[in-house]
């Protein structure tokens, strides 16, 4: 019991550093300076909503809006915006199969949408999906390999879908952002339409 406690805790560390390493490698590659400017500087305080704190999608999103300059907060607060997870799935399926008829080829699909409510619950930008493909071959004579393969391959589709997503959401709230509209009246603008806020999600920084 003990055992596979240990090795669940090895494994769990070895997805969050294989994460902050991915982060790096898109930072080193010049990704960091547009992701510094994904959202305007409107947004100082956000919460994440949908998903877990510590999963490798909370942490990512965290980790763009940190570096665009907003506070992630534990809970709602004035001018605090939402940034709720609407739909966060993997897909897999078999592309093709070995004389033994054993899949040696995947497809991995990755559909992630999210939307940004208002301290209020009204809707600042609507909801933006992204679906992202990925194709790797899998050799069962190295399963283990493979299987820290498909993790890695998994937490690069979220850090691209996630930045994906926040460019788009950075277009519209930049839009709403202008000098003549600015975006803390439209936050009480009585014509956008409102939704229940949902449970926050207990996300600190």
């Amino acid at each position: 019991m003990k055992m596979a406690l240990y090795k669940n805790n090895i494994l769990l560390f070895g997805q969050v550093f294989i994460l902050i390493y991915v982060m790096g490698l898109l930072q080193s590659c010049g990704f960091h300076l547009r992701g510094a400017s994904e959202l305007p500087n409107t947004v100082e305080f956000a919460v994440i909503d949908g998903v877990a704190q510590y999963s490798d999608l909370g942490l990512a999103i965290k980790q763009q809006l940190v570096s665009s300059g907003a506070k992630v907060l534990a809970k709602a607060d004035v001018d605090t915006l939402h940034f709720v997870v609407l739909r966060n799935q993997f897909l897999k399926r078999v592309l093709s199969v070995d004389s033994s008829g054993r899949a040696n080829e995947y497809e991995l699909t990755f559909e992630y949408s999210m939307r940004v409510l208002d301290s209020k619950g009204k809707v600042l930008v609507t909801e933006r999906t992204v679906s992202l493909n990925r194709n790797y071959i899998y050799d069962l004579n190295n399963a283990l390999a493979k299987s820290d393969e498909e993790a890695s391959i998994k937490l690069q589709m979220i850090a691209l879908a996630v930045r994906q997503s926040m460019r788009r959401i950075g277009i519209k709230l930049k839009q709403l952002a202008l000098p003549d509209t600015n975006l803390k009246s439209h936050l009480y603008d009585k014509t956008t339409p409102s939704v229940d806020l949902p449970k926050s999600v207990d996300v600190k920084k």
